[in-house]
């Protein structure tokens, strides 16, 4: 395999993921700025609490099957098959796109739908097992918070990759997600809290519920 190659599809899979949808999408029917409105992130949750739930949809879908499918489907052994390290490098650089958007001066979403692209390409049982828990938390316990969901979704998908004994490469993509999930929820506003020093209380907050509060309408609303 040409290293020139792989490099390329990286570069090209990080620049697809950079495209700021909601950002974009915000500006364009809202009129919105939606890193300067609600919690700031450049992502479907803050567009959704600014413009409307349904401009969520078209975000979801081009950032499923765009940014995450497409780019790792391109280079499967359906097309240039150029090896499952490549996809799941090539899967982890449109997250990477999607989360710090070159385009978007380094800031960005969560890379939840587009995770769920990358992973549908690379491994569609991997896929299941991965977003039946937030779907299950969410609809069958009375815990309805859906950012706590997805943080033990995401911790959980490595365990799922060793279990349905996938290749070691799709392992080292589920550990390096969650990694990539920690380091956005922390980043995601100043390190600082209001007083000025760097609070692991308010690390944690946003690690486990990905927000700087732990109420989620207070959040939304401020």
């Amino acid at each position: 395999m040409d290293l020139t190659t792989t490099i390329a599809v990286v570069i090209g899979a990080y620049l697809l993921g950079s495209i700021p949808t909601s950002y974009l999408i915000g500006q364009w029917i809202g009129g919105v700025d939606i890193k300067q409105h609600g919690s700031g992130n450049v992502g479907t949750s803050n567009l959704t609490a600014q413009v409307g739930a349904k401009w969520a949809a078209p975000v979801v879908i081009f950032d499923v099957f765009v940014k995450g499918s497409f780019p790792v489907f391109l280079i499967s052994s359906r097309y240039l098959d150029l090896g499952v390290g490549t996809e799941s490098a090539v899967g982890i650089a449109a997250i990477l796109g999607h989360n710090w958007s070159v385009f978007a001066k380094f800031q960005g979403g969560r890379g939840m739908a587009t995770v769920l692209g990358t992973t549908l390409a690379l491994n569609f049982p991997l896929l299941v097992v991965y977003g039946s828990v937030p779907a299950l938390g969410v609809l069958f316990t009375p815990w309805k918070d859906s950012a706590v969901w997805w943080l033990i979704a995401v911790i959980m998908m490595p365990v799922w990759a060793v279990l349905l004994n996938l290749p070691l490469e799709l392992v080292i993509f589920s550990v390096t997600f969650a990694l990539i999930t920690a380091a956005k929820r922390m980043t995601s506003n100043s390190l600082r809290d209001n007083s000025g020093s760097i609070s692991v209380q308010l690390m944690l907050t946003r690690v486990v519920f990905d927000r700087d509060i732990s109420n989620r309408e207070e959040w939304v609303q401020q």
